[in-house]
């Protein structure tokens, strides 16, 4: 998991950026409805009101991210679920949402976000969910992306499962990475193809899911691409903003969003 700094998401709490207006314009979908259909749902399948969430700070490694809980909590309150940031950390925090009997547990360290559903022993990762996330915001921006060319950057955790995903969206997936091997290894998987060339990779395509800390100048972007872009840090000159039919990014809430609804399915609980 990249690993998130307090200036990037001080604006998720208050929902300064304003991310469904955004959102809306570009995939016709707000956060909780892509996070519905990321978890292969519709709309009315599932009751989140019923869903009670505990996110527990968590302090080893480097310690907790200021503002992290807070945004997390916010996240998941705006879906409809009852959510509270747990006084106590770490184990004590664990402890405390079981003895809640809260229906899921979120929390993070220096390498993984998961979110555990306490009645069925599921987790659900934040590389899947961005992952899932973010190719879904890309296919409703795209409208459809069966047969389409789609470029993935970053052959990574993130990199990985939209590669994945992706391809069970009937896309033709390409997969770049400054580690070779690791694209090669998504090649021989997945049957997807590699290139090696960024440079001439991202003019030659629409459709583009940038899941890796870099940023490209706007000269290399195509005219109407679609960008869906999780990568941290992230940044887009005026030139590729000028360019694209869409920039679909956040800090954390679509992931974030994807993890709990898709920790909330596993539970029948959502269904009584």
């Amino acid at each position: 998991m990249t690993r998130l700094t307090p200036d990037l998401i001080e604006g998720v709490p208050d929902d300064k950026i304003d991310l469904d207006s955004r959102l809306l314009k570009m995939t016709g979908k707000t956060v909780k409805g892509l996070a519905i259909e990321a978890a292969g749902l519709e709309e009315g399948d599932i009751d989140l009101t019923k869903f009670r969430v505990a996110v527990v700070p968590i302090t080893s490694g480097l310690g907790v991210i200021s503002g992290f809980s807070a945004s997390v909590d916010a996240i998941v309150r705006r879906l409809g679920m009852e959510s509270y940031v747990t006084s106590g950390t770490d184990v004590n925090g664990f402890a405390q949402a079981v003895e809640d009997d809260v229906d899921i547990i979120m929390m993070a360290d220096d390498n993984k976000f998961v979110a555990y559903n306490t009645r069925t022993n599921c987790q659900t990762d934040n590389s899947f969910g961005t992952a899932m996330g973010y190719s879904v915001a890309l296919k409703n921006a795209a409208g459809g992306l069966e047969g389409k060319d789609v470029l993935v950057i970053g052959a990574g955790f993130v990199g990985s499962w939209a590669v994945r995903i992706l391809k069970d969206m009937g896309a033709n997936v390409t997969v770049t990475d400054i580690l070779v091997d690791k694209a090669n290894a998504l090649r021989d998987k997945y049957g997807v193809e590699v290139s090696t060339d960024i440079g001439s990779a991202l003019p030659a395509h629409d459709y583009i899911l940038n899941a890796a800390p870099v940023s490209f100048p706007g000269n290399l972007i195509r005219k109407g691409a679609v960008i869906s872009t999780p990568g941290v840090p992230h940044y887009f000159d005026e030139e590729a903003r000028m360019k694209a039919k869409a920039i679909i990014h956040d800090p954390l809430e679509i992931g974030t969003a994807v993890m709990a609804v898709n920790s909330a399915k596993y539970s029948s609980r959502g269904k009584e």
